[in-house]
């Protein structure tokens, strides 16, 4: 199912198979301005990637004739930049890790926020941009990176610094938006909690032990800034303004 769209409108591949949440997806992403191809089943979605270029993905981990990992590699084998976010309803942290260390951009958990999902494929969208037309400014911030199969953070492709697993999707949250921030809800609910028992103070004491961990190791400052009353946003220092 397709919708009628700008030329240069971003098309995304949604792969849904409840036929219900999948039409609610489709309008909801349309009233964005985003061209969408919707399909029930891993086959169809195979036969569409065949097809056509797709800008950015969205989808289901369950589907009838297949799952979510199968359309994941073929979307990869296809277009290995491009940004998939996966939705599922097992939404619990070790799906979550599961689900990013088999490649997935984002992991949400049903029910979604069309929001949220809607803020994380745009910043993903965003971030694919910026890297296809790299700037020797740009190159020269990134510093970090965040190491998924190793759980830890390097600086300067050299110094390690271990992180736990909620560590981790904490600083995948903030490097996907960036540079906007995230507020504190929404990362919360990225972690796979809920505010009702994930408490804000909880989130900021992880973020505390997360700087100590860095400032343990280096005098360069963490990758991240926390936004008064609102959250935390991605935000690097240059070497040169470190030196």
């Amino acid at each position: 199912m397709t919708s009628e769209l700008p030329l240069d409108a971003p098309r995304i591949l949604l792969v849904e198979d409840d036929p219900v949440g999948g039409r609610q997806l489709l309008r909801f992403l349309l009233s964005f301005g985003y061209e969408v191809v919707l399909v029930a089943g891993q086959a169809a979605a195979v036969e569409q990637i065949a097809a056509h270029g797709f800008q950015g993905a969205i989808v289901d981990l369950t589907l009838s004739d297949g799952d979510g990992f199968g359309v994941l590699e073929d979307l990869h084998r296809h277009a290995p930049s491009i940004p998939v976010i996966c939705i599922s309803g097992q939404g619990d942290l070790s799906a979550r890790v599961q689900g990013l260390k088999a490649g997935f951009d984002h992991y949400l958990g049903k029910p979604l926020e069309p929001l949220e999902l809607e803020a994380l494929l745009s910043a993903a969208l965003r971030r694919q941009a910026q890297e296809k037309t790299p700037d020797r400014r740009r190159s020269s911030n990134e510093r970090w990176t965040i190491c998924t199969a190793e759980r830890c953070l390097r600086l300067d492709g050299k110094r390690i610094i271990p992180i736990t697993d909620t560590e981790q999707l904490f600083l995948r949250q903030l490097r996907a938006a960036a540079p906007a921030t995230l507020d504190r809800a929404s990362i919360i609910a990225g972690l796979g909690q809920s505010e009702r028992y994930y408490l804000r103070a909880r989130l900021d004491t992880m973020v505390s032990r997360l700087r100590h961990k860095i400032a343990d190791v280096t005098d360069v400052p963490p990758p991240f800034i926390s936004i008064y009353g609102i959250g935390y946003a991605w935000v690097e220092t240059t070497a040169d303004e470190t030196s």
